[in-house]
């Protein structure tokens, strides 16, 4: 029996939304939120309670609470607060012709992410608030440097309990921005490309491979001169509102372009945003890649995906968990991700291309769970001890974390995948035989050999990323043209930012 996972996302992308930042800017006046701590903090009495927001239900809360009561029974005297927002989706599980699979279902709410910035701002601005917060929703631009979230930096330079090389330290350099570090992330994911060695020469493939990011415009280079009408470019759909498609690839890779948060300067009308969407269109109507998926697939439409591939494309996109299908497809079992927006594709034959790239080279890595402290906690001793804590191997290894990310401790992450491939072969007593040893530390090299290209992390901002969702969505749905989208973005962003 083979095992699947599938996972049917019905909501708009998070997409980035400014430049990549390297911690070379700098910041003026004084800065509030990034006074040091000195030796006699970490000295303090790990006691009291502590408060932690977070948006997201579903990737926070069992872990969160799980973790929280953990925490209080290695600190007695402490209690930890979670507090949660977003409404719970509906997941099912079930098996179709002798294949796992479990569906998520769930249904995007861009109000209720704005409600809740804006109640948090408020908060943070006021004084108020939870010790902690989870950092995938809120605005880094607006609270880093000058705003309500504490500069770790001398947290991690002055504790003694704090090694920075038991995580992935490029990781680590990627995030400082505006001269500190004003979260820490306990995973990340990056995307990686592949390609059908069945269809690109050897002489090409030759030149791509785990050592040198790639961006899907290289891509696209190569696949035309190779296209003959009879596969598709690549497996992604021209459009969809899950987080996979032509369109939010190129979006991403090319958002350093349209919108610098930095310099608060749309620039969505020199006519490369439209001429972006236009191209994504026109790749669809040209037959170069699928058309006509818009994000609704219901949960008939993804078991229909879940049969034996029958398509070939001669380059597809994939997150980092789905590189363990790249060493597992020949022994037996086979682990396969379908989200929406992706056609799923013949892949025996697929070598990695690389990971992927900015379009200006820089190499950007996601998180899936982070965390800052508000500068004005009245605890932060147990707030940052807390903090540390998320990020122990214990806890990055719950079994309450979503697998949609990698640890960034680094035992984490080699223990992870050993106990994935065991619970992939079921073999007695968590033991894999040699060739499922070899294909376990193959991945693992892999996977660290992809990670050493990392070098930026992205600011975003959510309600920036709605906004332009919307206006694609006219588009794509035929009542807008590309130039008109690119004015009404222009404007709408500019107000924003001007805020």
């Amino acid at each position: 029996m083979k095992l699947f996972y599938g996972a049917c996302f019905v909501l708009a992308a998070v997409l980035v939304v400014t430049s990549c930042n390297a911690g070379n800017d700098t910041v003026s006046g004084n800065n509030r939120a990034s006074t040091a701590v000195d030796s006699n903090f970490f000295n303090r009495k790990i006691e009291g309670e502590i408060t932690v927001s977070a948006y997201d239900s579903m990737s926070y809360r069992n872990f969160l609470e799980e973790a929280a009561r953990a925490f209080e029974a290695l600190y007695p005297g402490t209690k930890v607060n979670v507090e949660t927002f977003s409404a719970m989706p509906e997941i099912r599980t079930g098996e179709q012709g002798g294949n796992q699979m479990m569906l998520v279902q769930m249904q995007d709410d861009p109000q209720g992410r704005s409600d809740y910035i804006s109640r948090i701002n408020t908060n943070l601005m006021s004084g108020t608030g939870a010790d902690l917060y989870a950092m995938d929703v809120l605005p880094l631009h607006k609270f880093a440097g000058n705003g309500p979230l504490e500069n770790l930096d001398s947290y991690m330079e002055m504790d003694p309990g704090f090694y920075r090389d038991d995580y992935r330290e490029n990781i680590l350099d990627a995030i400082r921005y505006r001269n500190g570090t004003w979260f820490l992330p306990l995973d990340y994911d990056f995307n990686y490309f592949t390609y059908d060695a069945a269809l690109v020469p050897m002489q090409i493939g030759s030149g791509l491979g785990t050592e040198k990011p790639i961006n899907a415009e290289d891509l696209l280079k190569i696949g035309m001169d190779l296209y003959d009408g009879a596969y598709k470019l690549f497996n992604l759909y021209d459009y969809s509102r899950s987080p996979r498609s032509m369109y939010n690839m190129l979006l991403s890779e090319n958002i350093q372009s349209y919108l610098n948060l930095e310099t608060k300067k749309p620039n969505f009308i020199d006519g490369s945003f439209a001429a972006m969407l236009n191209s994504v269109r026109d790749y669809g109507e040209q037959g170069l890649i699928p058309q006509g998926v818009t994000g609704q697939q219901d949960a008939g439409q993804l078991r229909q995906r879940m049969g034996a591939p029958t398509d070939r494309f001669y380059f597809k996109q994939y997150n980092a968990v789905s590189l363990q299908s790249q060493f597992t497809r020949n022994l037996g079992r086979t682990m396969r991700m379908v989200e929406g927006g992706m056609a799923a594709g013949i892949d025996s034959d697929d070598e990695i291309a690389g990971i992927e790239a900015n379009a200006d080279g820089s190499v950007p890595f996601s998180f899936n769970q982070g965390f800052g402290i508000n500068s004005r906690s009245r605890n932060k001793a147990t707030a940052w001890a807390f903090l540390k804590f998320l990020l122990s191997k214990e806890m990055q290894l719950s079994v309450n974390t979503l697998n949609i990310a990698l640890p960034l401790n680094n035992e984490a992450r080699t223990e992870k995948a050993e106990l994935t491939f065991a619970g992939l072969f079921r073999n007695g007593g968590g033991v894999l035989n040699d060739q499922q040893r070899q294909a376990l530390e193959a991945y693992q090299a892999t996977v660290e050999r992809l990670s050493d290209n990392i070098n930026c992390y992205v600011v975003q901002d959510t309600s920036l990323n709605d906004m332009i969702n919307q206006e694609a969505q006219y588009f794509f749905g035929g009542s807008r043209g590309a130039d008109e989208v690119a004015r009404i973005l222009q404007n709408k962003a500019d107000l924003y930012l001007s805020e």
